[in-house]
């Protein structure tokens, strides 16, 4: 793919054409207006120049190990419905992984559907890092009762708690932010870089989406942060918890603002709000203090697994290991 109209409008006409639209903003965002200035997206062209394949990574710089490396999200492939079966999103793939190698990526991560994984896992020489690590926190009673077969299902709220009364609106990141998130990852092995720079762009200025920060400050000190998120479904409301991060020693702070996010939850009816967070994290005892649990696999929507392949040798040992990861619904390319 190259950086002009012709080649966006292709990438957003072959995922119509085969039921899977992209806003064109979305696109242009996702990959022209990349904060790194790379582009991995690779094209299979039919002899008449129909798109028949796609392979799009999205890039993004990773902190592993305490230092920044480049790295690629495997976000959207398709192929179309006229071509399947001819092993174009392995060779695209590996086209892909080529490219990555000689620019200098460390490593490929994602998190592939069932349908997907086999091809990943097996193909692709990529290591299976688990299940995605879904919390769960209900906000009203009926969507829950309905799945148990009770036959009356009042719809109340569950308490959340109070709102933070240190809590302040935050329209746009600034360096303070960045020094958050380097005190923060010191202790984390494996992540995408969370500085003021990407945070910006993904959760103030992704097209079509609204996320609520709140920050707790102390003087010229970001203590703490979260940003969230409400989407209607079709059977339900559910809110997303994209991203929570403190100071060390600072997860009372953190409590408050997540207690914040589920009041403004439920003001809007969630019926349930989601995270991100493994039992590693330095996150996960306040997400546990404030409600949430563990999400049962039986309660998925979909069979989803988080899984990477590291390209330069000296970071394999990090990024084939779970216990080294961290993640939040900031690293999900559908919220």
């Amino acid at each position: 793919m190259l950086r002009t109209e012709a080649d966006l409008d292709l990438f957003g006409q072959c995922f119509a054409i085969n039921g899977s639209p992209r806003p064109a903003d979305h696109l242009r965002w996702q990959y022209l207006d990349n904060p790194t200035g790379e582009l991995f997206v690779d094209f299979a062209l039919a002899r008449n120049d129909k798109l028949a394949a796609i392979y799009a990574s999205m890039p993004v710089t990773f902190r592993i190990a305490g230092q920044r490396r480049l790295g690629i999200q495997s976000v959207d492939t398709m192929t179309d419905s006229e071509f399947r079966g001819r092993g174009l999103f392995l060779t695209l793939a590996r086209q892909t992984y080529a490219r990555a190698r000689d620019a200098g990526v460390a490593l490929v991560y994602g998190t592939p559907n069932a349908n997907s994984a086999h091809g990943f896992f097996n193909r692709l020489d990529w290591s299976e890092l688990g299940d995605l690590p879904f919390l769960i926190r209900p906000l009203r009673t009926k969507y829950f009762l309905e799945r148990l077969g009770a036959p009356w299902t009042p719809d109340l709220p569950i308490p959340v708690g109070w709102r933070s009364r240190r809590a302040t609106s935050v329209d746009r990141f600034d360096e303070r932010f960045t020094e958050l998130w380097r005190q923060f990852s010191r202790t984390i092995g494996v992540a995408v870089e969370r500085d003021a720079r990407y945070l910006n762009w993904r959760l103030v200025e992704k097209p079509s989406e609204r996320y609520e920060t709140n920050a707790i400050f102390d003087g010229d000190r970001v203590r703490a942060f979260t940003s969230h998120c409400v989407q209607k479904k079709e059977r339900s409301a559910v809110g997303y918890v994209m991203e929570s991060l403190c100071l060390p020693g600072e997860q009372r702070a953190l409590r408050g603002l997540l207690r914040t996010c589920l009041v403004d939850m439920a003001k809007q009816e969630v019926d349930f709000a989601l995270a991100w967070c493994f039992p590693h994290s330095p996150t996960y005892s306040s997400f546990l203090r404030c409600g949430f649990v563990p999400l049962p696999r039986r309660m998925w929507p979909l069979e989803i697994h988080v899984g990477a392949h590291a390209f330069a040798p000296d970071v394999s040992t990090y990024v084939t290991d779970r216990r080294h990861w961290y993640l939040s619904y900031v690293d999900c390319d559908t919220v």
